[in-house]
């Protein structure tokens, strides 16, 4: 007879695995590293190369604060921003969904740990909160799938962005290539799918037994009371105890003189 916590081992494994791609996924959102974009023109960008991400676009340069220092140059921008273009503020909001999602289908799969652990055998219960953490999580692997492989297109073909004179952009580099987070996000994209499929998949056995048995303990003089599944108390000893008890006490009043007879008196 199977028993049922032993039936979510592969389950665990797949949420802290998809515990890991949501950690990711989280990361991939903050990252600058979107795209790496190689400027010719080294008088104000002077690393000659410069970060775009969902959120901001930095660089290196030591003109624009002081000769003397070389320090991180960034500017934000928003979806109220006209320049942006449309896969950028679309992969801000699916990176966003992805993360909530990602969330909430962690706190549906810890209810049905809960209720598989816990022993509250609600089988129905156990079968929603698994199917809800796996089709929330295979949602974020979806969303970042669509933003990080939106953005990689535009790497891929060289698209531009016309960034506002203060940004100190040029509107096309020379060359770019994908950066950190396109790796991360997919990465991220892998692991939540993996964990969804493996909720989805999980069944309840046609059988199932509780770990956990009432102990029975007997002694000769004292009586040992046990619990079962029930609730209900059993004893196995009481009347054994209370019939030696009646023994020896007959016997006590059969050899004492004081309670024998006295019509000899």
């Amino acid at each position: 007879m199977a028993y049922l916590a032993d039936t979510a081992n592969l389950q665990i494994a797949a949420f802290w695995l998809g515990t890991v791609g949501w950690i990711l996924s989280a990361i991939a959102t903050g990252l600058i590293e979107w795209r790496v974009w190689y400027i010719p023109d080294n008088s104000v960008i002077t690393s000659g190369m410069a970060w775009v991400g969902i959120w901001r676009v930095c660089f290196f340069s030591d003109q624009l604060v002081s000769s003397e220092y070389r320090v991180m140059f960034c500017q934000s921008f928003s979806v109220l921003d006209s320049f942006v273009p449309v896969e950028v503020y679309v992969a801000q909001a699916l990176m966003i969904v992805a993360i909530m999602s990602g969330a909430a289908g962690k706190v549906a799969s810890i209810c049905a740990f809960r209720s598989i652990f816990f022993g509250l055998m609600d089988v129905r219960l156990i079968r929603i909160a698994f199917s809800l953490g796996g089709t929330l999580y295979m949602f974020a692997s979806v969303c970042v799938v669509v933003a990080v492989g939106w953005n990689l297109n535009s790497v891929a073909t060289n698209q531009s962005i016309a960034f506002p004179a203060s940004y100190y952009m040029p509107a096309s580099p020379s060359s770019q290539e994908p950066g950190a987070a396109i790796g991360v996000g997919l990465t991220s994209s892998i692991l939540l799918m993996f964990s969804g499929i493996v909720f989805l998949t999980y069944r309840l056995p046609h059988s199932r037994q509780v770990k956990v048995f009432p102990t029975y303990h007997s002694t000769e003089s004292l009586d040992c009371v046990s619990v079962g599944s029930s609730g209900t108390f059993y004893s196995r000893s009481l009347a054994s105890a209370g019939s030696a008890r009646r023994s020896a006490t007959l016997a006590y009043e059969r050899d004492n003189p004081a309670f024998q007879s006295h019509e000899h008196l």
